[in-house]
């Protein structure tokens, strides 16, 4: 059963003070993918459908998308081999938010280890989704709200934490919303031990030990693309048994506004 709210949905993402965002909707049930899609529109966005994990890559490579909604339960290719593949392609990173319809923890913590950002369970409100897909875009920043401008720079490294982004050298390092989130974390706690309950807890917003295998698998890419970059040494080192500790070494918090003076 698919449950929804008929009442107007265009206050959970206000096309007068926000950027419209494009949204690919993931879903081979058509009733429920134009549903969502209605609802989405309404809402301010553009929004485009695809029945199946192929035509969702290939919809996706023609035109990024800002955020898909993405069943995990898909023809030809599953929702997570659709994330995983986003996830290892590079280029632009959408935000993914997943739908599973089983109850059980796997769909959920095998969506956050192939990449995705959030995920819904149905059944569940088209209120709700539309609420929760304005806050995954307000938080990976489209647009991005004015904010103090800060920086943590390490050897090489510039974190700057108002537009979310990060350069290694005089490059661009391109994260998911969820992977800057947890560098970012970590390196406004230097010399810290984070356990990876806490870590799942302040990033994800979810308190289960169930769910810590997915703080794992993104501190790994996270390092991955960070090398990739030419970044010389690991700053996230790996407490065994307890969680993640950023070290800092020529480590030196800064505003960017004292960056451009020197």
């Amino acid at each position: 059963m698919w449950t929804f709210c008929a009442r107007d949905l265009s206050r959970a993402w206000s096309c007068d003070d926000r950027s419209v965002a494009s949204i690919l909707v993931v879903e081979d049930e058509g009733p429920i993918a134009t549903l969502v899609a209605d609802h989405l529109q309404r809402a301010g966005h553009r929004v485009a459908i695809a029945r199946d994990g192929d035509e969702a890559l290939a919809k996706h490579a023609a035109e990024p998308a800002d955020l898909l909604v993405l069943d995990v339960m898909l023809p030809r290719r599953s929702g997570l081999e659709v994330c995983g593949a986003i996830r290892r392609g590079g280029g632009a990173q959408p935000v993914v938010l997943m739908l599973t319809a089983r109850s059980g923890e796997e769909d959920a913590v095998a969506g956050f280890e192939a990449g995705a950002d959030d995920y819904v369970r149905k059944p569940f409100g088209v209120a709700e989704l539309v609420r929760r897909v304005g806050a995954l875009l307000a938080l990976a920043g489209r647009p991005r709200a004015p904010a103090p401008a800060s920086t943590i720079e390490i050897a090489g490294m510039r974190i700057d934490l108002a537009s979310r982004s990060v350069r290694v050298r005089s490059g661009e390092v391109r994260l998911t919303p969820k992977e800057f989130d947890l560098l970012a974390h970590l390196a406004q706690h230097p010399s810290r031990v984070l356990e990876r309950e806490d870590l799942l807890a302040e990033v994800w917003g979810y308190r289960h030990a169930g769910y810590a295998r997915t703080v794992d698998s993104h501190v790994t890419r996270v390092r991955k693309k960070l090398a990739a970059a030419g970044l010389v040494g690991d700053p996230i080192t790996t407490v065994h048994g307890v969680g993640y500790r950023f070290e800092p070494q020529r480590f030196e918090p800064q505003r960017s506004d004292r960056h451009e003076d020197a």
